[in-house]
C-alpha cells in the first residue's frame, strides 16, 4: 500500500460464505486458551467506581467483542 490505497474499500464477503474459520481458529487448544485469557481479563474483572464514562463505553466494547468470539467459535452464525 502507499499514498491513498488504504481508503479503497475491502471486498465483501459474500453472503453465502461460511464462518468455520472462527471454529477452526478458536476452537483449539490455544484458541480456547485465547478465550480464557480475555474472558478473564475483559469480563471478569471490574473498572472500579471512579471509571469515567469513556472507559465504561470502551470495556462495553470489549465486552461486546469478546462475547461476539465466543459465539462464533462455538458456531453460532451472527444474525
Amino acid at each position: 500500500m502507499s499514498g491513498w490505497d488504504w481508503f479503497d474499500p475491502i471486498p465483501e464477503m459474500p453472503e453465502d460464505a461460511d464462518i468455520d474459520h472462527w471454529q477452526a481458529c478458536l476452537d483449539t487448544p490455544a484458541g480456547q486458551r485465547v478465550l480464557a485469557d480475555l474472558e478473564r481479563q475483559i469480563l471478569h474483572t471490574s473498572l472500579g467506581p471512579d471509571a469515567n464514562s469513556h472507559a465504561i463505553w470502551m470495556r462495553e466494547g470489549q465486552r461486546a467483542l469478546v462475547l461476539q468470539m465466543r459465539r462464533l467459535a462455538s458456531g453460532h452464525k451472527a444474525d
